[in-house]
């Protein structure tokens, strides 16, 4: 059967080659056929062989070649229009035969309503390209290229895969609000396809660490909810309600996705600040969803409720872990700063207390200006080693020398090497101290009497001089 066709209704059809595409027609009654199978069973020498960058084989022949056998997802004509392949049925009989159902894409009923027809015969041809869809075949694609990227990213973990098909379906629906032909139901597909897709797109963006391109796709969900939030009540608004997204999943768990992604973006940027304003808007949108189901009047929630109930009870814990997590990543942070900055400007500490920590006393030295004098501000630096060596060496023959009972009590301090006093260890050359006493301390008796002979002495010559006169 032949029907008429369209310049982007290019028939497939079953050639002595293979499967051929049948580009145009011309006057006379030719057909160019391009090969698709041509040389894909020859060997690589042989000269017919498909080769890398190829001009496509041509057929030109007058022959009407017959369509390729039909099979299920095919994109047909029939005497009702164009569409695509829906259940493939055989009739028993007589003479048995094949039932094809077809979804017919080239016209619609109300809304977005597809008709199914059932015929005995069609023809394939070749499907569209993105430029040549019409609104419903973009929104269609859409959904389709979104039901692959999930199995890419929840079955095989294909990250990547799953962002490019992702982003596919969001190309395929930018730009249809602007079409003539579109209509309310149209529009809200497109609304559930461009958030759900992006806050997808965001996550797989995550995985990947790609973080400014997570953060981009979870703003374009999040202007398009907050569009959609200032337009409620009104027709798309309407639809998706009547067709179960109520406002709990559009303004709840949608929009607190979008700010939990920009904050795990936000977390692993090392950007905490910015992190705890995003969660907790996310926080403010759940807690707000949660408390409009949870405060139902007679305690009555439909299925609906409970299942996004849930979903938001799953994130507001999430929440919770991810602002715990920036705290102590707060105070992680803090703590090093003090740390940091203990270290920078730190002072160190005397002998005093280094004994009171249960330390050794720190030997020092005090630094000497040109004239010989201490300064009044002076920083310590430890000893050299072999100035340390002598300090230690006096200390321990002062430590061994014995004590005499009837003199005070001696002490010996390591804190200042050149605070020397009358109870410190003297040096072995000075000749006018002996063990840290006064030298008139031993002759104390020997001085008293030769004060009490000299005092006798002057009497007597006072005497003297009396009698004399």
């Amino acid at each position: 059967m032949t029907t008429s066709r369209n310049a982007a209704d290019q028939a497939i059809v079953q050639t002595p080659y293979g499967r051929g595409l049948v580009l145009r027609s011309r006057p006379d009654d030719i057909r160019e056929t391009q090969l698709l199978e041509w040389g894909d069973d020859q060997p690589s020498s042989s000269p017919v062989s498909r080769r890398p960058n190829r001009a496509p084989s041509m057929l030109y022949s007058s022959t009407p070649f017959p369509s390729v056998p039909v099979r299920v997802g095919d994109d047909v004509t029939c005497r009702f229009g164009r569409g695509v392949v829906k259940n493939i049925d055989r009739v028993k009989g007589s003479k048995p035969s094949l039932k094809y159902t077809i979804e017919l894409k080239s016209w619609r009923l109300n809304g977005r309503s597809s008709v199914l027809c059932y015929v005995n015969q069609c023809d394939v041809v070749r499907k569209h390209t993105l430029s040549e869809m019409d609104v419903f075949e973009k929104v269609e694609l859409a959904q389709s290229q979104k039901a692959k990227a999930t199995g890419y990213f929840s079955k095989s973990k294909d990250f990547d895969k799953a962002l490019k098909t992702y982003a596919t379906a969001v190309d395929a629906v930018r730009n249809i609000q602007h079409d003539a032909a579109s209509t309310n139901e149209v529009r809200s597909d497109l609304v559930l396809v461009m958030i759900t897709c992006s806050n997808n797109a965001g996550t797989c963006c995550i995985k990947l660490k790609k973080y400014e391109e997570a953060v981009k796709f979870a703003q374009n969900a999040e202007v398009l909810i907050d569009a959609l939030y200032n337009q409620r009540g009104k027709k798309i608004h309407t639809i998706l309600n009547k067709e179960g997204t109520i406002d709990a999943k559009l303004f709840g768990e949608w929009r607190a996705k979008s700010y939990m992604i920009i904050a795990r973006c936000r977390i692993c940027q090392g950007r905490d600040e910015e992190a705890v304003g995003s969660l907790k808007k996310a926080k403010l949108a759940v807690t707000k969803y949660m408390d409009g189901i949870n405060n139902t009047k007679n305690g009555k929630t439909s299925a609906l409720e409970k299942a996004s109930l849930k979903s938001l009870t799953a994130q507001a814990k999430e929440i919770r872990r991810l602002l715990v997590e920036c705290a102590e990543k707060k105070k992680a942070n803090k703590k090093l700063e003090r740390k940091r900055a203990k270290a920078m400007f730190a002072v160190k500490k005397t002998a005093g207390e280094d004994k009171e920590n249960g330390r050794p006393p720190t030997l020092t030295s005090k630094s000497i200006d040109r004239k010989g004098d201490p300064q009044s501000k002076t920083i310590e630096a430890p000893l050299p080693p072999e100035a340390k060596g002598d300090v230690l060496a006096r200390q321990r023959k002062c430590s061994l020398k014995p004590s005499r009972p009837e003199g005070p009590a001696k002490s010996v301090s390591f804190s200042e090497m050149d605070q020397v006093n009358v109870y410190s260890c003297p040096d072995e050359s000075d000749d006018d101290q002996v063990e840290g006493r006064p030298w008139y301390s031993e002759h104390k008796e020997a001085l008293v009497l030769l004060g009490i002979v000299a005092g006798f002495s002057a009497s007597l010559l006072a005497m003297r001089r009396s009698f004399r006169q």
